[in-house]
């Protein structure tokens, strides 16, 4: 990912907030002919480097988690549209994008039996109180075994992008700040602000 040095993100832990927070993630795997994406969500492990996700077993990316392939894993925060009306001289700037986007390069690892189900079980938890795979009927259980497939996201690699106008001076970016919180794009703002207070601590 194209990041010049004043929009990278250095800190692990608030790349692992963006994949947390916008977890609805593309996964990329090479292939031949063709780059293979599917859209999926996953959950970031709470101690290890590690996002748990699930396809069909009819997804042909099935075939590369099986294989224990090398791939990687999109995530896309919050962004928005800047409009050089916001600036003090508009005529000296150009329409841009504010966005926050975590890439996590490594290797899928199939999971069976009792360990793809105890995946499938920690991502529904997360969004479920009560529901289980086990109040599943024994015979769709098992059907469900045979359709999907768990899989863990090894990840040796993070790259994270915050591309919030820290190459403009303080008082533009709060310009745009509160521009973008005035139309409900708080999530931008806030990162804006956030990082803004970062770098005078």
């Amino acid at each position: 990912m194209y990041t010049p040095t004043h929009f990278r993100m250095e800190d692990e832990s608030e790349m692992r907030a963006v994949m947390r927070s916008y977890d609805f993630g593309l996964l990329l795997i090479p292939g031949e002919p063709d780059l293979a994406a599917t859209h999926i969500p996953f959950k970031l492990a709470d101690e290890r480097l590690v996002l748990i996700g699930h396809v069909a077993m009819a997804n042909p990316a099935s075939a590369a988690i099986k294989a224990g392939k090398e791939a990687m894993v999109v995530f896309t925060g919050p962004h928005a549209y800047v409009s050089p009306s916001w600036y003090a001289k508009p005529n000296e700037n150009v329409p841009t994008w504010n966005y926050v986007a975590v890439h996590a390069f490594g290797r899928l690892v199939p999971l069976e039996g009792v360990e793809a189900e105890r995946a499938l079980s920690s991502q529904i938890a997360d969004f479920e109180s009560e529901w289980r795979i086990t109040n599943l009927e024994e015979k769709r259980r098992a059907m469900l075994e045979l359709a999907i497939q768990p899989f863990e996201f090894e990840i040796d690699r993070l790259e994270g992008k915050a591309k919030l106008s820290q190459n403009k001076p303080l008082e533009e970016r709060l310009r745009i700040a509160q521009a973008l919180n005035e139309r409900g794009e708080h999530a931008v703002a806030y990162h804006m602000i956030e990082d803004e207070a970062e770098e005078d601590d």
